[in-house]
């Protein structure tokens, strides 16, 4: 086992709370190192290569980062800025975990124990199914319903090599549940102190019940990021864009994008107490009036609707 500084993080002071930002010092402050168990270089550069396809860029020593979609400076700038509350000590969960990045982010952040969610994606063939999305893409076709195609095989779980490997070379403790977030029984999984709610509400066709079940997992927090909608005139009202099929980036099992407005409002209905944003429209985020009104005219943003990516965190 070789253990070396871990990500880089610090902790920034606001509103009396913690927030995690990206800096050079962040084993130091958490007290976290990154622990890696030692396999040969050449050994897993190929295991590596076998897993049919990856998502997220994890760093698994040696030089080794998985080829993830979602490069290291992508996941780097999410990671700025969904803020994460001080987790030192805290009971966490991914919920869509996936290849497990943000699981394993919270164990080096120093939590005391991590449980990392996924049922759906890792019941595809991830490789087969992207593949598809991209014949479907050239096509200019959208896709049918993923768990109606012959790749997807949920007793089998071939989706879930990517996390296992990484788990297990970052000799990771997070535990693993194979488990549908909408149909499984939470009393058995239990309540959380804090909760990653991270790129899954707009896939859920009941986003209300998704926010109520997350809340009845939650003991603290929930760290909530999502595809939003703003439209021209409607700000102070709860407005959601529903998605037939695959008008949002060709994806049949997005559904929704509502603004900030009915999230907030969706949280509380859900059972949460307060709702604070970390990240709305960026065009809210303009210091003066001239420069908001410049980006106004010059981006044309007032007269259609405007997609991104929204952040909350929904305390209870």
């Amino acid at each position: 086992m070789t253990t070396i500084p871990a990500f880089a993080v610090v902790w920034k002071e606001g509103n009396g709370r913690r927030f995690i930002l990206g800096s050079p010092r962040a084993s130091r402050q958490a007290g976290n190192t990154k622990r890696y168990r030692m396999i040969a270089k050449d050994s897993l550069e190929e295991r590596v290569r076998n897993v049919p396809f990856w998502f997220h860029s994890i760093d698994l020593g040696q030089g080794i980062v998985t080829p993830g979609i979602k490069t290291p400076a992508a996941l780097k700038k999410e990671t700025e800025r969904l803020r994460f509350p001080d987790l030192r000590g805290k009971s966490v969960l991914d919920i869509n975990t996936w290849d497990g990045f943000y699981a394993y982010t919270a164990e080096r952040l120093g939590a005391a124990s991590v449980t990392a969610l996924d049922f759906y994606m890792w019941a595809m063939d991830l490789g087969e199914h992207w593949n598809y999305i991209q014949e479907c893409r050239a096509k200019g076709v959208y896709p049918k319903r993923y768990e109606t195609m012959p790749y997807y095989k949920p007793a089998e779980l071939p989706g879930k090599c990517g996390f296992d490997l990484a788990h297990e070379v970052l000799d990771s403790k997070a535990k693993a549940v194979v488990g549908d977030f909408m149909e499984m029984d939470l009393e058995k999984l239990g309540q959380f102190d804090v909760v990653f709610f991270l790129g899954t509400l707009y896939h859920m066709e009941n986003a209300l019940e998704s926010l109520k079940r997350l809340s009845r997992v939650t003991k603290e927090v929930a760290v909530i990021e999502t595809q939003a909608s703003e439209f021209p005139g409607f700000a102070s009202q709860s407005v959601v864009q529903f998605f037939e099929a695959g008008e949002l980036n060709g994806d049949s099992s997005n559904w929704w994008a509502p603004n900030l407005t009915a999230l907030a409002a969706m949280c509380r209905t859900a059972g949460f107490r307060r709702v604070e944003v970390v990240r709305g429209p960026d065009i809210w985020s303009h210091s003066t009036p001239l420069a908001l009104l410049k980006n106004l005219v010059l981006s044309k943003k007032l007269s259609r609707v405007w997609s991104y990516r929204a952040i909350v965190h929904a305390w209870k």
